[in-house]
């Protein structure tokens, strides 16, 4: 077993707000694993073939690049029958699911840009035909100032599923942060409906699984190719650090209450890196390195920082400087009341699944170097190949077309890069 060293601290730190554009040389790069990756150049919205444009001249620090504050409508977006993207062994019709003799349903996607030019991209997946994309995606009135708006994103159905990426990969030193508020996706409430209509079944891909006990969504999180919503399998294996919830009975997780850690799946705010150092399985991906009680806890513990209250505004930040995460959500928590919950992780000495960005970086991650395959997906798919880069990609939304229902607000969200 190889040791995952960590660091973490627990403060309050407020995030400047400077002015500039996006660098274009360090967003090109992209290179995937095992044919996990690359390919054709794909349409706008799909991680190319603009970038955004460059910064103006000005001083090196943190600068904003791109910013949204939802105040304008949507543009339209048009469904199409799904063309099932190949992303993968572990995609909707991938080597894992083909294996299992899966075969995906009829359903419609649609991918819009959006933003100043056309910065990030909303996609949507519903198996709903003559659905909206407003249904899944719509600028509204924020429940908390009338004279605000926020993005909602709505999941009718648990196979609907919607989520924000930027249009182009991030740089190799970022820091993306948004506003997160009014959740409805559950309440792992044992014995309730638990924010579901009704029955719902997490099939075709797993067959006779009662959807209902697990609801949820992702605040923010950090993805190693093009985020894009897919069967629930897909994301666990593509996650580099990640703050979610998932309200689900029986529990399987525990939460620290400020004094012990209490078994329980009720609304809980888990803020994790994975843990590259261990093979996990082909359902679940890489373990968890989970963060709470002010410290990094053991690989594979489970284990959420505090749980959300439903109807407030949180604030979250993701920091990539170097191969270094700093992760940080701030608001009103029912444990630990008004707090800021911040952790800093090393990515190479710990090996956080994939954090290589670029070739440099792979070259320093030959520890963490893992050439072994699921048997499911053969020797094609390495979980990590030697020299395998992956730039990140934030995340935000519903990603999964087999689980969760219900709704939830973003705002104010700005992307900042490194001007040297």
């Amino acid at each position: 077993m190889r040791t995952a060293p960590v660091s973490a601290v627990v403060v309050l730190r407020p995030v400047a707000l400077l002015a500039v554009a996006l660098a274009v040389a360090a967003l090109l790069a992209r290179c995937g694993s095992g044919g996990d990756g690359g390919g054709a150049t794909p349409p706008p919205g799909d991680g190319g073939p603009n970038p955004p444009p460059a910064p103006p001249p000005g001083a090196p620090g943190w600068a904003v690049a791109a910013a949204e504050r939802f105040e304008a409508t949507l543009p339209d977006g048009a469904f199409a029958p799904d063309p099932v993207p190949d992303d993968g062994p572990f995609s909707d019709g991938g080597a894992f699911f083909a294996s299992r003799s899966v075969t995906p349903p009829a359903a419609f996607r649609a991918s819009t840009p959006a933003g100043a030019g056309g910065w990030f991209t909303i996609e949507s997946y519903t198996r709903r035909a003559g659905a909206s994309t407003h249904e899944l995606a719509e600028v509204v009135q924020d429940p908390a100032d009338p004279s605000n708006h926020a993005l909602r994103i709505t999941s009718r159905a648990h196979t609907d599923a919607t989520v924000l990426r930027p249009s182009a990969p991030l740089p190799a030193r970022y820091r993306v942060s948004v506003r997160v508020g009014f959740p409805s996706f559950g309440d792992g409430v044992a014995g309730g409906p638990n924010g579901y209509d009704g029955p719902a079944d997490a099939g075709p891909w797993w067959p006779g699984e009662d959807a209902t006990r697990q609801n949820g969504f992702y605040w923010l999180t950090i993805l190693d190719r093009l985020p894009r919503p897919h069967v629930n399998t897909w994301i666990h294996h593509h996650r580099k650090v990640v703050v979610d919830s998932d309200n689900h009975y029986p529990p399987w997780m525990e939460i620290w209450d400020g004094g012990r850690f209490v078994w329980s799946g009720e609304h809980p705010v888990m803020l994790f890196a994975l843990d590259g150092t261990q093979p996990g399985t082909e359902r679940t991906g890489p373990p968890f390195l989970s963060f709470s009680n002010g410290a990094w806890q053991p690989s594979g513990a489970i284990r959420a920082v505090d749980a959300y209250l439903p109807d407030t505004w949180y604030r979250l930040t993701i920091e990539r400087d170097g191969p270094r995460y700093t992760i940080e959500v701030s608001g009103r928590f029912r444990y630990g009341g008004e707090q800021t919950y911040r952790a800093t992780i090393d990515a190479a000495a710990a090996c956080v699944f994939h954090y290589p960005v670029d070739a440099a970086e792979a070259a320093g991650a030959a520890r963490c170097v893992d050439e072994g395959a699921f048997a499911s997906v053969g020797p094609a798919y390495p979980r990590w190949p030697a020299g395998g880069a992956w730039p990140d990609w934030f995340m935000l939304g519903d990603p999964h077309v087999n689980y969760y229902e219900g709704s939830v607000l973003y705002d104010d969200l700005v992307l900042e890069t490194w001007r040297e």
